[in-house]
């Protein structure tokens, strides 16, 4: 089904909060790129950056969301947890503890994610932060609508939108309520609020979440058989996710073509995009979405 987006808003707070401490040339160099989404480049300045200052609590977080965004997310636990004994105040270890739960939620990993979620949870509310607390009800709310409990995952995704204080903040939140609706098969809502995300991700230039957009209409449009429209939504999207380099959302991209194919019934097709998807989503450590490819495969062998 479409993927869920997270951690927008902690990224915004996480720029903010660098600028207003005496962090390195090479540090600050890595999330001036990341607040530019050129994240391969931001990668290569955190390893530098973690390199020249090994003590650096931002350079290790800046590298753990580069990887993130690359969806390289077991190395991005790594950097994360790296972070944490440098954490000297709550607003530090509230970040990477809401940078880690919802790395273990593009993991599959619901045990993990929940332990730091509620950890940055509890840090956010004692600092009053509203955008903090709002993306990660928001993370919480993935693990219901994971069990397939719908009406409870949208009761906190609208409590998270109701939370958030950005256009970057709420196009996430439109996004994802648009994913429950689409997994409970009411295609014209989940069709409103993905209209709702795109719109506000291209109004305010956000490359990252439009190209998302596109990935999920695609999918929409396959579920409800408009091909013509997914296959070209699909395309539009992979093509923006290959220059930005996210290996997970890559590897959504080649899946949703793997499934378009496959209800049009083409299985040569459907096969060579599948075999694609299983190597980006093995790159990135996407176990649960390796296996769907896999079992895919299978399938059409």
């Amino acid at each position: 089904m479409l993927k869920k987006i997270l951690f927008l808003s902690l990224l915004i707070l996480l720029i903010f909060s660098v600028k207003s401490y005496a962090s390195p040339y090479s540090v600050n160099e890595c999330y001036d790129h990341i607040s530019a989404q050129a994240f391969k480049t931001a990668r290569s300045w955190g390893i530098r950056a973690v390199d020249k200052h090994p003590q650096s609590f931002y350079a290790h977080l800046c590298l753990g969301v580069a990887d993130k965004y690359l969806g390289l997310y077991k190395p991005a636990l790594y950097d994360f947890k790296r972070a944490i004994p440098l954490a000297n105040d709550k607003n530090r270890l509230m970040l990477v503890y809401g940078w880690i739960g919802q790395t273990f939620n593009y993991l599959g990993d619901e045990k993990d994610t929940l332990m730091y979620d509620f950890r940055s949870l509890k840090l956010a509310r004692g600092l009053n932060d509203t955008s903090a607390e709002s993306d990660v009800i928001d993370s919480i709310a993935i693990i219901y609508q994971n069990e397939g409990k719908y009406q409870k995952a949208l009761h906190y995704y609208k409590k998270s939108l109701a939370l958030s204080q950005t256009k970057e903040g709420k196009a996430i939140k439109y996004s994802n309520i648009a994913t429950v609706y689409a997994e409970m098969n009411q295609y014209p809502k989940a069709i409103k609020y993905q209209t709702k995300a795109l719109n506000l991700d291209e109004s305010i230039g956000d490359y990252y979440g439009t190209a998302t957009d596109y990935l999920n209409f695609g999918e929409l449009n396959t579920f409800d058989k408009n091909y013509v429209s997914a296959k070209k939504e699909i395309l539009k999207g992979l093509s923006m996710e290959k220059k930005i380099g996210n290996k997970n959302w890559i590897g959504a991209g080649y899946k949703d073509l793997g499934r378009l194919y496959r209800n049009k019934g083409n299985n040569k097709k459907a096969y060579v995009y599948y075999e694609k998807a299983y190597k980006m989503f093995k790159i990135s450590g996407d176990t649960p979405e390796a296996q769907y490819c896999l079992t895919m495969i299978n399938k059409i062998k």
